[in-house]
């Protein structure tokens, strides 16, 4: 579909024109695309899935409409291009446009706002400073506000979200916005980062850091661009950063009963050949099941050697915990710092383990160093002998 087309359906959508979004489409995987955009609207919004719902004049429903109030910012959801607009300030043919996305998706935002203002007047911009067709964007970027224009005129405001895979045809979006990035302020220029969900996370650093040792490669590949920070780690995902971190080689002899479909096999025999891994039974390592704190602690402790030569104990709520000793030799060692600030006096033992704060742990454990004994002070030379008489 060529650009004048596309301008073309987007006003009769506006107009309240018959339009059927394209062939009857596959809806997408949500995982294949929306875990790598941002959320179009910043602020406060709900919305459902109405995409194929019918609507007036026989038309069915090509997007998903995103319910909030007038001038509430809207953001490019990736890097591109801007396409056609309806910049016609003061006419019906305002306010919409298109993206063209670097990766050949488009994205289509319908309905921004066209009042002044405080009014209904019709007589708004509903573009931010510099969108124009043609004009580069990158993701994050303000580049309008909700509002009711074309024939959202009698309803509540909202932005209308239509997502076109790189063939052009249209793809149910709910479920993208259900995975995309929600920022809390338009972005200011592009990430500069290693990844592009990790900005707002207090383990931003420690992110960054373990990305640059090769620790972690992403957690949405090919393009690896996310680091899905509040997601919960894995033992299989553990597994392959502590090899990873190692330097150990991979391998394909079998000490479990489970993970032979594991895409993290080979990391899991290699830490269990060097007898850092442990099964969540007797013949099973359970990969796909979540990584617990106290897990964390034995594996840690295994592989780097951390100790509690004083025997101290450093939590309240880890007694009789089977792997108490290497919590309390990680805290010994300040690799944990505890789960309750500002008193830190437990560990949270059975609680599972996120990314982020997995990337913590592991930027500790990597920086440790053991400590040396002070050497003894220097004895005072001996007194010269007496001259010989």
């Amino acid at each position: 579909m060529n650009g004048m087309m596309r301008a073309t359906l987007a006003l009769m959508l506006m107009a309240g024109v018959l339009v059927s979004p394209g062939t009857t489409a596959p809806e997408a995987r949500a995982d294949l695309y929306g875990a790598s955009m941002y959320f179009p609207v910043v602020g406060e919004n709900h919305y459902s899935d109405t995409f194929g719902a019918p609507r007036s004049g026989g038309r069915t429903h090509a997007g998903v409409d995103i319910m909030a109030d007038k001038m509430t910012p809207v953001v490019a959801v990736a890097d591109g291009t801007v396409g056609w607009m309806h910049n016609d300030q003061g006419t019906s043919n305002c306010c919409a446009m298109e993206l063209n996305h670097d990766d050949g998706w488009e994205s289509w935002y319908i309905h921004l706002n066209n009042d002044t203002p405080g009014t209904d007047d019709g007589q708004g911009w509903g573009f931010a400073p510099g969108i124009e067709p043609g004009a580069r964007v990158f993701a994050g970027q303000l580049i309008g506000w909700v509002g009711d224009s074309g024939n959202a005129e009698y309803v509540s405001p909202h932005l209308h979200f239509e997502l076109h895979d790189p063939s052009g045809v249209v793809v149910n979006p709910t479920g993208h916005v259900d995975v995309a990035i929600v920022l809390e302020a338009p972005l200011s220029g592009p990430y500069q980062g290693t990844f592009r969900d990790d900005d707002f996370s207090v383990h931003q650093a420690n992110i960054e850091f373990i990305a640059e040792l090769g620790i972690t490669k992403g957690c949405n590949p090919p393009v690896n661009d996310m680091y899905c920070p509040e997601r919960k780690i894995t033992r299989g995902e553990m597994a392959a950063f502590l090899r990873r971190n190692l330097e150990l080689p991979t391998s394909e002899v079998d000490y479990f009963t489970d993970d032979t479909e594991s895409i993290f096999h080979g990391d899991i025999n290699a830490l269990a050949e060097a007898e850092i891994a442990f099964g969540c039974t007797e013949t099973e390592y359970c990969p796909d099941e979540p990584l617990m704190r106290e897990e964390l602690a034995e594996l840690f402790v295994r592989a780097y050697g951390f100790e509690n030569p004083d025997g101290t104990n450093f939590f309240v709520d880890d007694e009789g915990n089977r792997f108490e000793p290497s919590i309390n030799a990680m805290a010994a060692n300040e690799i944990t710092l505890g789960c309750n600030p500002p008193d830190n006096n437990e560990y949270c033992p059975d609680r599972q383990l996120s990314r982020e704060e997995m990337a913590s742990f592991f930027a500790r454990a990597v920086t440790w160093e053991p400590p040396t004994e002070e050497p003894p002070p220097d004895e005072p030379p001996p007194d010269d002998p007496p001259a010989e008489e």
